[in-house]
């Protein structure tokens, strides 16, 4: 019976860890026990160490983390965990001196911070995370990976601790060892024999190139040891949902494949590196062969699990299990540098040949014959037989075919499709690629296969720019109809990034035209800018002065709208700026002209038009923009947001673009002077003025500190963008 550990050697844990793992700094780190002895079943981990640096962190850690670590315990991984909307932590489970214990890092925050799931938090009547940003700021951001690195780190010390632990205990509990002159020396033969084959190993696989290479001298080495044992391996394919299953020494080579999902079987926490029995769901991962006994050894690179190696039939020792661990451990590096170097050969590769297309696609000239280019050359690329090239249209609602290969193109182009509706619908919905290599079974699409296709697969890769996605790159029916691979979607993809530029490229020099006009708008609101303005106004006002004509400018400003802008946020703010400029454009007639002049000023000009009639026009929109409901307008001192105007007209406010301006701007300031919310006209007698809503309540005092920050407000704004969006 080992003597029970005291709170001593609990910071001693800790303290030592600190020492050992430089990557630990930020971090505070608590320690939670559960005896050995104790029924998993009921027995939690309590709390028994800590070493805190920050404790507003480490207290909602505690209250995140604190409330079961079983399941941490049971996973025998080390597990990286987000929480509160900002925070990121890690649990490292193990064992020492024949107790559970799990170790919480946490005190350090995720690069982002995840605002919705602070304000659904807020909603929930939860810890008040929001007051917390300006600590949260101070914390040091990490990466899930960066994490996840220094929980491994820390798990290897773990274990080096652990291990050192027992160790001692059994010198200390065994009898005097006998002099080394009394050592067998079969025994030690044998351990340098081992040495030997681990040192020769580590020599050759450096060399190999190849993943077959890697696993063929690990066998080597591992049957050079143990002649009797069968072996086989297990590696991840590409897409993680399974590990194929391959036969080294023994056994057959094809064992087929196990899904990712059933890794336990092989990888359970009690059964890793250690000899079991070969039970039932390993005889049924492997109906193929039959054996007793199974060892099984993690391949991992960087703390990424590639598969593992399991031993059939042979009873390792302690020390026998030590050195084909030590063996996996070298394999599994030497796998991750074959994998990275191939993934490197490839990038060059396919680099090269990107920029060789690059030179095709800059020397064409129109975009139909770009198009007709880039999907010549995707098709070339797979071997594929047909394909299409579909734009988004402008509406972003729907598609149309702009070139096809194999497809009658008049035809195709006359079939808008929706975005959202059929393979290349939802591929320019989502702006995931689609690989499919039997559209009438793969439960995605489920759709009969039209007789123009002579194979039932096909690949579709959504074209991008940035976040953008502006169409679909579709193909179909390779030459030798065989089904497309991982490798022609990655492929695709470059070619199709590549094509996205071009695409664009094309369509900016061809409408350059166009852009020229846009360059008179406002990018928020579509009305046109003040440059434009100003032009129009000078065009109306020598007409005007030519046929004798009035002519009249509004000039609309929105009360307090900086405070609505810091109460509800930007976003919110430029919401209302647009449903603004939409209220104004909606009253006027076809031959006004309206522009955003500045922030939240507009103006408008109204040709042919006396003051007296503008008047009545610019009390219109004042209303309406007043009926206007704005989300979190009722914090605004007249508690809503509202709109002050003022009118001048030609000739007698003014005959020139600049006084004219400057009488309307005087107006607007009278305005706001004379309370907000009303229409002045300039110069103009009281009698001539628009009339004038009545005076809104004296708004409460404000405290003495300006409130920055609206909670309530915020969500509410938020929100209803949220699902206008």
């Amino acid at each position: 019976m080992q003597p029970e550990l005291d709170t001593a050697q609990f910071e001693e844990i800790l303290a030592t860890l600190r020492e050992a793992v430089a990557t630990l700094s930020p971090y505070n780190l608590t320690l939670y026990r559960r005896g050995a002895g104790e029924p998993a079943v009921s027995a939690k981990f309590t709390y028994c160490a800590s070493r805190v640096h920050d404790p507003v962190s480490n207290e909602l850690a505690r209250h995140f983390f604190g409330r079961d670590l079983t399941g941490y315990f049971e996973e025998a991984t080390p597990t990286v965990c987000r929480y509160g909307g900002a925070f990121i932590g890690f649990v490292v489970p193990f064992t020492h001196r024949g107790d559970h214990f799990c170790l919480v890092g946490d005190g350090v925050r995720d690069t982002s911070i995840d605002l919705w799931q602070l304000a659904a938090l807020s909603r929930q009547g939860g810890t008040d995370v929001f007051s917390l940003f300006p600590h949260v700021e101070t914390l040091c951001t990490s990466t899930a990976r960066e994490v996840e690195n220094v929980a491994r780190a820390v798990s290897r010390e773990l274990s080096r601790l652990s291990a050192a632990a027992q160790q001692h205990r059994e010198i200390t509990e065994s009898p005097e060892p006998a002099s080394p002159d009394l050592r067998d020396e079969a025994e030690a033969a044998l351990v340098n024999e081992r040495l030997a084959e681990i040192a020769l190993f580590l020599e050759r696989v450096e060399r190999a190139r190849s993943l077959a290479a890697t696993l063929a001298l690990c066998a080597d080495s591992i049957t050079t040891l143990h002649p009797g044992a069968k072996l086989f391996a297990a590696l991840r394919e590409d897409d993680g949902a399974n590990y194929e299953l391959t036969g080294l020494w023994g056994v057959p080579e094809d064992l087929g494949k196990l899904p990712a999902a059933s890794l336990g079987v092989f990888l359970d926490r009690e059964k890793l590196k250690t000899t079991v029995p070969f039970d039932t769901p390993m005889r049924a991962a492997l109906p193929g062969i039959r054996a007793n006994l199974a060892t099984t050894f993690p391949l991992e690179s960087a703390g990424e699990r590639l598969g593992f190696l399991s031993l059939l039939d042979c009873d390792l020792s302690q020390n026998d299990a030590l050195v084909v661990s030590m063996l996996a451990h070298g394999t599994g590096s030497r796998m991750g540098q074959v994998l990275k170097e191939a993934e490197q050969a490839r990038a060059s590769s396919l680099s090269g040949r990107l920029l060789s297309l690059t030179n095709t696609l800059l020397h064409v000239g129109s975009k139909d014959e770009l198009y007709k280019t880039i999907l010549e050359i995707a098709a070339d690329l797979l071997n594929a037989a047909q394909g299409s090239i579909m734009l988004i249209d402008k509406n972003g609602e729907t598609m149309h075919i702009v070139f096809t290969k194999g497809i009658t193109l008049h035809i195709a182009q006359c079939l808008p499709m929706k975005v959202g509706k059929g393979i290349a619908g939802k591929v320019a919905q989502t702006g995931q690629p689609l690989v499919v290599n039997d559209v009438e079974k793969d439960s995605r699409v489920a759709m009969i296969n039209r007789p123009r296709f002579k194979s039932k697969a096909l690949i579709c890769i959504p074209l991008k720019l940035k976040d953008k996605i502006i169409g679909v790159l579709n193909l179909s029916d390779k030459a030798d109809l065989a089904p497309f691979t991982d490798a022609d979607l990655q492929l695709l993809t470059s070619f199709a990034n590549l094509a996205s530029l071009m695409i664009e490229r094309t369509l900016v020099l061809e409408e350059s035209v166009r852009f020229e006009q846009l360059s008179v708008t406002d990018s928020l609101t579509g009305l046109y800018n003040r440059r434009f303005l100003k032009s129009r106004i000078e065009e109306e006002l020598n007409r005007s002065n030519h046929q004798g004509l009035n002519l009249t400018i509004l000039f609309l400003d929105l009360d307090f709208f900086k405070n609505y802008n810091d109460i509800c946020g930007h976003l919110a703010g430029d919401e209302a700026l647009k449903r603004t400029a939409d209220i104004i454009q909606g009253t006027l007639r076809e031959m006004d002209t309206v522009a955003r002049y500045g922030g939240e000023e507009f103006c408008a000009l109204l040709p042919g038009t006396s003051k007296g009639e503008a008047l009545i026009v610019a009390e219109r929109i004042r209303a309406e923009i007043e009926n206007e409901r704005f989300p979190g307008e009722h914090n605004l001192p007249l508690g809503r947001l509202t709109a002050s105007c003022g009118v001048a007209s030609f000739p007698e406010d003014g005959r020139t673009y600049t006084a004219l301006i400057h009488a309307s701007d005087i107006a607007l300031y009278q305005a706001k002077a004379n309370g907000r919310n009303q229409v002045v006209a300039a110069n103009a007698p009281k009698g001539e003025q628009a009339p004038q809503p009545a005076a809104p309540p004296e708004p409460p005092p404000q405290p003495a500190v300006a409130r920055t920050f609206d909670f309530n407000s915020y969500l509410e704004a938020t929100e209803s963008l949220r699902q206008k969006g």
